[in-house]
C-alpha cells in the first residue's frame, strides 16, 4: 500500500512540474535546460571517475614487499632438531634448509608432475638445495656437492646471528649436523635406520653419505628431513636452542616468537635462491618482506580469521568446513586434496592368544565394516575407501592399487557382508563372536561408535576406551596397547620402507607384522627407489595385492582436505609442503598483489 501511495504522489508532482514549465517564459526554459545539461554532464564525469577508481589494474609480473599471514593450529615446540622432532620445529621450515628440497618447477607453477599439497618424499621430484648436485657411485653411497655462495643469515640485531657473521656454509656443517642428529636420543634421525649411516665431509665442498643397501631409501630422510646447522651455536649456547639462537641459511629470519600466539619473520636479504620458473624466472627470492605464522588452536576461530582477511592462507580445512567457506566466502580460492585416512584400526597380530592373529578374523572385521555407508553418511559422499596404507595421490598414483584392479579376494573385503563375516568368525573358532577393546583419543570416539554398532551385528562387542592426548601419545609411541588402537596412518612419504608393515619401528607397524614376503619386497624396493622410483612404484602396487588381502589394518574412508587462500596471494596454487614435512616452504615463491587486496577492502 505504501508503494502505491508513493507512486501517486510522485505522479502528481510530475504533472504539476509540467504545468509550471509550460507557463514559463522561453528564456527561462532555455536556461533551465542548459543548467540541467550541465548537471547531467557533471554527474557522468563523476561516475567515470568513480568507475576508474573502483577498477584496479593488475600489475604485470611479480611484486616485492608485503607480509604473508598464515594461520596454523600447531605451535612450534622447539628451535633446533636436536631436542625437537623435526616435524615440530615449525619455524625452522622458513629459517633453515636441507640438502635438497621439493622441486617448485615440477609442481603447479611448472610441469604439474606433483601437487605439493602434503608431505611427499620422492627422489625424482627433488631439486638441489644446499647440495647443488649429487651422484651415486654404488648402491648405499651418495656423494653430495655442496652449493657455493650460501651464507648464514646475518641479523645485526641478533647476537647469535652476529656470532656467525654471515659466514658461508660448508660440507663440515653438513657432517656436523647429521652426526649430531643421529647421536641425539631426541632427534628424528636417531630413531630410524639413518642412525646406521656414516656422514663424512671429504673436503670443504664435498660430503659423503653411506647407508646399508637395505635402508638406502632413507637417503630421502637424510636429505629432506634434517636442517643443516652450524656448530658455533652449540658451543656458545648448548642445546636446546632458544628462538633467538635459531640461525640458518633459509629465506627468512625469525625476529619474534610469542608462545601460543605468533612467529614473525623478515626476509633474509642475503638469500641465495632465484625463482626457477614462471614469469618471475631468474628473480631474486624471496618476494615477501616477511611472514607471520598465527597460532589459533580453535577451528572456528581459524575460519573466522581467513573469512575476515586477518590471515591469507589456511591449510587442512575439513570437508564440512570447506563447504561452509565456499558458501560464506566465495572470493576465496581453494585446492582439494586427499592426504590419507583420518585413522585406521591397528591390532596386535603378534599374540597367538588374541583373535587378530588369525587372518579369517581380520577379514571378518573388514566385511563387518560398511565402508560405503560410512563414506556416504559420515563423510558426505566424498571419500576414498581404499586408504590403507596410502591414498591415491598424484605423486604416488602409479604405486597405488585401485580396488577395481585388485584380486577378487581383496575386493570382497570392502563390501559389507555380515553373513560371510559370521561364517569366517565361526571357521576361526569364534562362532559366538568375542569382546574387543580399542584405545583412542576422545575426538575419535564418535567414529568408532559407528564401528561398534556395525561389529555388534556379527557379535563382536567393541569397548571404546578414550585417553587424553598426552597419555594416548605415550601409548602410541611406546606401542603399549594390548589389543586394538586407532591412529592416523603413517605418512605417504614412507611408502618404500613399508612403514606400516615391516619392522618394529616406534610409532610404525602398529599391527606388529613380521612377514617374510613384505620384508623381501621392501628390500627390493629399497634397492631401486632412489635410482628408479618408477620401478619402485610398480613393485609397491604389485605388493598391495598381497598386503590388502591380509587385512592387517582396518582403514576409515579418507575424506578430502582443502587449502584456502585469498586472490591477492600470487604464484600460489594450494601448495603446503615442498618435499617431506617442509610446511610453509612455499612462502619464498609467493608475491602479494597489495593493490588488489586494498581494492577488495582489506
Amino acid at each position: 500500500m505504501k508503494k502505491k501511495i508513493a507512486w501517486v504522489v510522485l505522479s502528481s508532482l510530475m504533472v504539476l512540474s509540467l504545468v509550471i514549465a509550460s507557463c514559463a517564459p522561453k528564456e527561462e526554459e532555455k536556461k533551465a535546460e542548459e543548467e540541467k545539461a550541465a548537471v547531467v554532464t557533471e554527474k557522468v564525469e563523476e561516475k567515470k571517475v568513480e568507475e576508474k577508481e573502483a577498477v584496479v589494474e593488475e600489475k604485470a609480473g611479480p611484486q616485492y614487499g608485503g607480509q604473508l599471514n598464515i594461520v596454523t593450529g600447531a605451535d612450534s615446540m622447539g628451535f633446533d632438531e636436536v631436542y625437537t622432532v623435526a616435524a615440530n620445529a615449525l619455524t625452522m621450515k622458513l629459517t633453515h634448509q636441507e640438502l635438497f628440497m621439493g622441486d617448485w618447477a615440477k609442481g603447479p607453477a611448472g610441469t604439474g608432475e606433483c601437487d605439493w599439497t602434503q608431505a611427499i618424499r620422492k627422489m625424482n621430484l627433488y631439486a638441489g638445495c644446499l647440495a647443488e648436485s649429487w651422484e651415486i657411485p654404488e648402491l648405499g653411497t651418495v656423494i653430495f656437492h655442496i652449493r657455493h655462495g650460501v651464507h648464514y643469515a646475518l641479523d645485526p640485531n641478533n647476537a647469535a646471528s652476529r656470532l656467525l657473521n654471515g659466514r658461508e656454509l660448508t660440507a663440515e656443517d653438513v657432517a656436523y649436523s647429521l652426526n649430531t642428529y643421529i647421536n641425539s636420543p631426541r632427534a628424528a634421525l636417531h630413531f630410524g635406520d639413518t642412525r646406521f649411516g656414516t656422514y663424512t665431509a671429504l673436503d670443504k665442498w664435498t660430503f659423503k653419505l653411506t647407508l646399508p643397501p637395505t635402508t638406502f631409501d632413507d637417503v630421502g630422510i637424510v636429505g629432506d628431513f634434517a636442517s643443516i646447522i652450524p656448530p658455533e651455536l652449540e658451543k656458545a649456547y648448548g642445546f636446546p636452542l632458544d628462538w633467538r639462537e635459531s640461525v640458518g641459511t633459509g629465506p627468512f629470519i625469525l625476529t619474534d616468537f610469542v608462545p601460543s600466539s605468533t612467529s614473525t619473520f623478515i626476509k633474509n636479504p642475503n638469500y641465495w635462491e632465484k625463482d626457477p620458473v614462471g614469469e618471475g624466472m631468474g628473480n631474486q627470492l624471496p618476494y615477501l618482506n616477511g611472514v607471520k605464522l598465527v597460532y589459533i588452536p580453535d577451528t572456528s576461530s581459524q575460519l573466522a580469521a581467513i573469512r575476515t582477511g586477518k590471515v591469507d592462507i589456511i591449510h587442512g580445512v575439513s570437508w564440512e568446513n570447506a563447504e561452509n567457506l565456499k558458501q560464506t566466502s566465495p572470493q576465496l580460492l581453494y585446492k582439494k586434496f586427499y592426504a590419507g585416512a583420518l585413522g585406521a584400526i591397528a591390532m596386535r597380530t603378534d599374540k597367538p592368544e588374541l583373535p587378530y592373529s588369525k587372518k579369517d578374523v581380520r577379514r571378518a572385521l573388514m566385511m563387518a565394516t560398511d565402508f560405503e555407508t560410512i563414506k556416504n553418511e559420515y563423510f558426505g559422499g566424498d571419500a576414498q575407501i581404499n586408504s590403507f596404507p596410502i591414498c591415491d595421490v598424484k605423486e604416488y598414483h602409479n604405486a597405488y592399487l585401485p580396488l577395481e584392479e585388485a584380486p577378487a579376494s581383496v575386493q570382497e573385503l570392502y563390501v559389507y557382508n555380515p553373513d560371510k563375516a559370521k561364517t569366517l568368525l565361526a571357521d576361526a573358532g569364534y562362532p559366538n563372536g568375542f569382546k574387543a577393546t580399542i584405545l583412542c583419543v576422545a575426538s575419535d570416539a564418535d567414529y568408532l561408535s559407528i564401528i561398534k554398532d556395525m561389529w555388534s551385528k556379527v557379535n563382536v562387542d567393541l569397548e571404546i576406551q578414550t585417553k587424553e592426548a598426552g597419555a594416548w601419545i605415550s601409548i602410541f609411541w611406546g606401542r603399549a596397547y594390548d589389543e586394538l588402537i586407532y591412529a592416523a596412518p603413517g605418512p605417504i612419504a614412507n611408502i618404500y620402507i613399508c612403514f606400516w608393515y615391516v619392522g618394529h619401528l616406534l610409532g610404525g607397524n602398529m599391527s606388529y607384522i613380521d612377514d617374510p614376503i613384505c620384508k623381501e619386497a621392501k628390500d627390493k624396493m629399497m634397492g631401486v627407489s632412489i635410482m628408479d622410483p618408477a620401478a619402485a612404484d610398480a613393485m609397491n602396487k604389485e605388493l598391495m595385492k598381497y598386503v590388502l588381502d591380509q587385512a592387517w589394518e582396518i582403514p576409515s574412508p579418507a575424506p578430502p582436505g582443502y587449502h584456502f587462500w585469498w586472490p591477492w596471494i600470487k604464484n600460489y596454487h594450494g601448495e603446503s609442503s615442498l618435499g617431506f614435512d617442509n610446511g610453509y616452504s612455499y612462502a619464498k615463491y609467493i608475491w602479494l598483489d597489495q593493490d588488489l587486496k586494498k581494492s577488495m577492502g582489506y
